[in-house]
């Protein structure tokens, strides 16, 4: 019998099944010349690259000779090896198609409306076939060719073929083509416009809806154009958008990403058409934490997550770890939201391409490898750390050979992920809830009412995750804002950019927040749009009386000196100032940090109005109050008006809302099921503490090899010796949760 891959919930969480027998293993990516160095690691799984120029050659012309090359020579290194081929579309090989249907290609223009090429360099392949996402006729063609690649590989390999992972746009994530350039917007192409009208169409039915919704008389779903660059370039509101007198450029966007997902839908239906369902089918997508070059996933089509989860077709997303501060001091945490795809059943694979010291010396000055390891030593120890977070956060991944040069050719390294591999198979044998009391929420949906390029966007989500948050000494789950009330309570809620939030879920937001012992954080404003008109909407979801000024200032704070006094801690403050301006070390962790992306006013500002606060700093150019606390029935509400909330203050505010704190600040924790790890960002001494009726086992490390084996004694606080970016593993017994 073939061998059949699919996803199953096992002890409540959704695992890898091999003919109905669950895995939680790591796999890995790579091509055969590394086949070797990961089997020896106790890796059986491996994704790999379709080769280049494209198999797809012609009209129902396929050509799978170097396919058919690689698998042999996976299979001569390692005959048991389960492969997952990473099919993509639009690349070196697929020019013809482009040429056949030049109305069904992406077109892109500046903001001065004229119509750019794709700049070189964008991608690692060239790109010959930028489809439109509004292509109705790509997706068929593509389609079947894909039936076609994976009938051919069911009936050569079907007991070595575990899935399909399949690639589109720039870079194969599913990002538009024109993502990573500035100021070009996309598409203007007759396929994109045809798709917008028909989308309005379903969504508004006739004209006059669509004239009411739009304000705009002369409309017309027959001749409706996309909004011109300079539309989606300035906002109308400074950061935000307008959601009445922007319509069209909020309806463009919801567009966008659903053409972009619905591609991806039609094609996985495909895949899994061909395999007859017996097979894995998933994709990149969901990245919702910006960095440098893709600054707002309304831009880059990934607004529609939900709509992937729900896809009986797809059955896991993937994405690799933030590129922000993932040096050996660094952290590690996923571009998409592992723990809601997770929730909805679905397998979530973070790619691990942590580049190890075998990185050439060519590559190190490229921005995309600036943090990689420098000796083994900072190897190993990274490795730990990304096995620490997908292992304490959902789903597997795979350790990544990204420029196919054998970075695990390295006896220490293979046997460091073979004891991770050892870990990760007994982690799956066990119940894994997390025992996080601290939830990051970000929303999806506001992404599309605020500003497409600003840098703000990081400042509010991304940049306080990756640089400020990570180790204070507790773990963080995420949430998106649609699942808050969803799931159960925590006990503090950080709501990163909850700009637009409507009428039904504010009120069931409200409900379940506003409840003794739960404490919520705001930022700038939340709440603007979607509620009351104006500030009242802000002030009616923050709880207190928040004022909306026009004009720009600079979002920056300073803390009282007594603010630890004042949130009721018997220690002094130390002098803080923070907000939308990066700081030298800050500026260090970055992909990208040139100070001129970085140092920026936000039009409008914010300032509390509200006697009944509780004051805990001012605007350093205004003294206005930028920062308060509001405390009513039990429940507490946090407002800063700029972003970058400190790790101290977070950390104090976690601690007043009863927190457990496992470590001092310096220290990521992650915790799920019975494991426990903590990563240390600075060397020194570290005392672990586990949560209320917990016993901790450490995990004893070889220096050499980073292997961990157990040990008998139990306890319910540890004292590990850290060097900096070391991790700890620990078996934790009876935490409560």
């Amino acid at each position: 019998m073939a061998l059949r891959a699919e996803i199953g919930l096992v002890r409540g969480r959704p695992m890898l099944l091999l003919n109905g027998e669950p895995t939680g293993e790591f796999w890995c990516f790579g091509d055969p010349n590394a086949i070797a160095d990961f089997t020896a690691a106790q890796i059986r799984i491996c994704q790999f690259p379709v080769p280049s120029p494209s198999w797809w050659t012609g009209e129902n012309a396929y050509d799978f000779a170097a396919l058919d090359s690689k698998v042999r020579a996976f299979l001569r290194g390692a005959p048991r090896v389960l492969l997952m081929p990473r099919v993509t579309f639009g690349f070196r090989g697929e020019g013809w198609w482009a040429r056949a249907h030049p109305e069904e290609i992406s077109c892109a223009r500046n903001l001065n409306g004229d119509t750019v090429p794709l700049p070189p360099g964008g991608s690692a392949i060239p790109v010959e076939c930028l489809f439109s996402a509004g292509s109705t006729r790509w997706a068929d063609d593509a389609g079947e060719a894909l039936g076609a690649f994976v009938t051919r590989c069911e009936s050569m390999w079907p007991d070595n073929i575990i899935g399909y992972q399949i690639g589109g746009g720039i870079s194969a994530e599913w990002f538009r083509w024109w993502n990573f350039a500035e100021d070009v917007y996309e598409d203007y192409s007759p396929a994109a416009v045809r798709f917008f009208r028909e989308f309005l169409r379903q969504r508004y039915g006739h004209d006059a809806a669509l004239q009411q919704a739009w304000q705009r008389p002369d409309v017309t779903l027959a001749e409706v154009e996309v909004p011109a660059p300079q539309q989606l370039h300035r906002p109308q509101l400074g950061f935000f958008r307008d959601p009445a007198r922007e319509r069209a450029v909020i309806d463009w966007l919801d567009c966008l990403s659903t053409g972009n997902a619905g591609q991806l839908m039609h094609l996985a239906a495909a895949a899994k058409g061909a395999c007859e369902g017996a097979k894995l089918v998933g994709a990149f997508f969901g990245y919702f934490w910006p960095h440098w070059n893709t600054q707002n996933p309304a831009r880059s089509g990934h607004l529609h997550l939900s709509r992937l989860v729900n896809c009986p077709d797809i059955d896991f997303i993937s994405c690799p770890y933030h590129y922000d501060n993932r040096g050996v001091t660094g952290v590690h945490h996923a571009q998409t939201v592992p723990q809601t795809i997770e929730r909805a059943g679905k397998l979530h694979l973070t790619e691990i391409d942590t580049a190890t010291h075998l990185t050439r010396p060519e590559h190190r000055g490229r921005p995309w490898f600036a943090q990689a390891a420098k000796n083994r030593a900072e190897s190993l120890a990274m490795l730990r750390r990304d096995a620490a977070s997908v292992l304490g956060t959902a789903g597997t991944g795979w350790w990544m050979d990204l420029r196919l040069e054998r970075w695990y050719a390295d006896v220490p390294i293979q046997a460091t992920v073979a004891a991770l591999q050892q870990l990760a198979q007994q982690l799956g044998n066990q119940q894994a809830p997390s025992h996080a009391e601290v939830a990051l929420v970000i929303d999806d949906e506001s992404y599309a009412y605020c500003s497409l390029h600003s840098p703000l966007n990081q400042f509010f989500t991304a940049l306080p995750r990756q640089c400020l948050w990570s180790d204070l000494g507790f773990p963080l789950d995420t949430l998106l804002l649609s699942e808050v009330g969803q799931v159960r309570r925590y006990r503090v809620y950080v709501f990163l950019n909850a700009w637009h939030v409507g009428p039904n879920r504010r009120s069931a937001l409200l409900h379940h927040i506003r409840q003794p012992g739960v404490t919520a954080i705001w930022f700038y404003g939340a709440g603007f749009l979607g509620g009351p008109e104006g500030d009242a909407g802000t002030s009616d979801l923050v709880g207190m009386r928040i004022k909306c000024v026009a004009g720009a200032a600079r979002p920056e704070i300073e803390l009282l000196s007594d603010w630890r006094e004042r949130l009721g801690h018997n220690r002094p403050g130390e002098a803080i100032r923070y907000g939308a301006r990066l700081d030298g070390a800050v500026t260090a962790w970055l992909l990208r940090g040139e100070s001129w992306r970085w140092d920026v006013e936000v039009s409008p500002y914010f300032v509390v109005e509200d006697p009944r606060v509780l004051v805990l700093g001012h605007y350093t150019a205004t003294a206005k109050v930028g920062l308060a606390v509001l405390e009513k029935d039990g429940w507490s509400s946090v407002y800063s008006a700029a972003p970058l909330l400190p790790g101290a203050l977070l950390r104090a505010v976690a601690e007043g809302a009863g927190v457990h704190l496992y470590t001092p600040t310096g220290c990521s924790v992650r915790h799920r099921g019975p494991l426990l790890s903590v990563t240390a960002s600075t060397a020194g001494t570290w005392e672990v503490s586990a949560p209320a009726g917990g016993e901790l086992i450490p995990l004893h490390s070889d220096a050499a090899t980073g292997h961990d084996d157990w040990q008998t004694a139990a306890s319910p606080t540890g004292i590990f010796a850290a060097r900096a970016g070391q991790t700890q593993f620990f078996w934790c017994h009876g935490a409560e949760r």
